[in-house]
């Protein structure tokens, strides 16, 4: 899924952005790493799998340096997609890999004060939140929703992880689940739930 026009885009950015701004090594090494790209691979295989119509609108919460979002444009032309953060770090050097494309856009914003106008809200890191629920809150009803989280405990900032799908249900609260799963990766589990508020 990932081809050389990606990782170039990614490599390109790094000389126009300011240093402050730009990835570490640490995060750069993590951000194309085994785990995060077969998670976010196997995401979008699923989100193709639910034969959506091509114009469809998505924003990412805690979407980081934007490799998800880039794949979602990649694997569906038309959509429109959100990539929201808190870290105002992130923004800058995702403007300098997005520049030609206004269907996709950047926002530093807190995840609890978004509006969540788009049709599907996309969060990969529900380990990193307290109360999932209480986030959940924040999004309008009926509204759809994909979302992972791990079993990895000793990951930095993991607070909220999950010992497998059945405690990840719970944690969100979502009564109406179209999909849940498990990914086995060398150092953790991945669980992801598509349903709806």
């Amino acid at each position: 899924m990932i081809d050389s026009k990606f990782i170039i885009r990614y490599t390109n950015a790094l000389y126009t952005t300011e240093a402050e701004c730009a990835p570490r090594y640490d995060e750069f090494r993590d951000m194309f790493s085994s785990g995060q790209i077969k998670s976010k691979e196997w995401l979008v295989a699923e989100l193709i799998k639910l034969d959506l119509i091509q114009e469809i609108s998505f924003v990412i919460a805690g979407a980081w340096y934007g490799t998800l979002g880039l794949m979602i444009k990649c694997a569906i032309p038309k959509s429109r997609v959100t990539m929201l953060d808190i870290d105002p770090r992130c923004k800058p050097f995702v403007d300098n890999i997005i520049f030609d494309d206004n269907s996709i856009q950047y926002v530093t914003q807190d995840m609890y004060h978004y509006p969540y106008d788009e049709q599907f809200i996309i969060n990969t890191s529900c380990e990193h939140i307290p109360d999932i629920k209480e986030w959940l809150k924040n999004i309008p009803e009926g509204k759809m929703v994909i979302l992972q989280s791990n079993n990895y405990k000793d990951g930095v900032g993991h607070i909220n992880t999950a010992d497998n799908e059945e405690q990840f249900v719970e944690q969100t609260g979502l009564k109406k689940i179209i999909y849940k799963g498990s990914l086995k990766l060398p150092m953790y589990t991945r669980f992801m739930i598509i349903g709806s508020t």
